[in-house]
């Protein structure tokens, strides 16, 4: 077992090394999210967690692949992608940061045209979402459920696109996507499952992998890797 201490940043640059190998990945969280955790139903208590690790359950889970890098949890292009990469600049972290950057950017974001091919089913989307996330998990962190039908199991990605909204509407919905896990009930909501699918858009910019962002292109290639991940978890009851 190799154990990252750390948030999802950390737990992605360490998962990177072990893809595909029998050595599991053990995780301490102590990030500003934690949404690798959370999903996994490891505690957030270090003490509790440590107590995970000296006697584990060990698991398979999917990853998600894009170039020679990967995601655990989510990547994106959309307006969370600028998020992710203004808050990588600030020295503040925390939800309360965070928000506030998201509440900043909200307005300003002018979302781009995106075309999508994803197989299987040759589904296509053209279209200029507000927030594009391809899950491979439930939640990005904190509870904000962005895929509610998500598994790390089920060898597939989860496509998640939202329209952008009228202020109005999206302070009425926010409490869906940020505490209900509800995201499907917000209006203009798609959710597509994928095995890989390639990204067409405008401009080039960043795409965030767990959080943190990276150069893109304009065109974008992601699919899974099934069961690529040894992981070590609450044990089997």
């Amino acid at each position: 077992m190799v154990v990252a201490v750390g948030g999802d940043g950390t737990v992605n640059e360490t998962a990177r090394g072990l893809v595909n190998t029998d050595t599991a990945l053990g995780v301490l969280p102590s990030g500003s999210g934690n949404g690798y955790a959370s999903n996994v139903g490891l505690p957030i208590r270090l003490d509790k967690a440590l107590e995970v690790i000296k006697n584990p359950s060990f698991h398979r889970i999917d990853v998600g692949s894009y170039e020679d890098k990967i995601f655990l949890v989510s990547c994106g292009i959309g307006w969370e992608a600028i998020i992710a990469t203004l808050f990588e600049d600030s020295k503040l972290r925390g939800l309360l940061p965070y928000a506030r950057i998201a509440l900043s950017t909200f307005l300003q974001y002018e979302p781009q045209e995106i075309e999508i091919k994803a197989q299987p089913g040759n589904w296509r989307y053209n279209g200029r979402p507000l927030l594009f996330s391809i899950a491979n998990m439930r939640e990005w962190g904190v509870g904000v459920t962005i895929a509610p039908n998500a598994s790390e199991y089920d060898g597939f990605l989860d496509i998640c696109l939202l329209p952008r909204h009228d202020l109005l509407t999206a302070v009425k919905h926010a409490p869906d996507l940020l505490f209900l896990k509800r995201a499907a009930e917000i209006p203009g909501y798609i959710s597509e499952k994928a095995t890989e699918l390639t990204i067409k858009r405008e401009f080039q910019g960043n795409i965030h992998l767990d959080g943190t962002p990276f150069p893109a292109g304009n065109e974008i290639n992601i699919k899974i890797l099934p069961s690529a991940l040894k992981i070590a978890v609450k044990p089997d009851i």
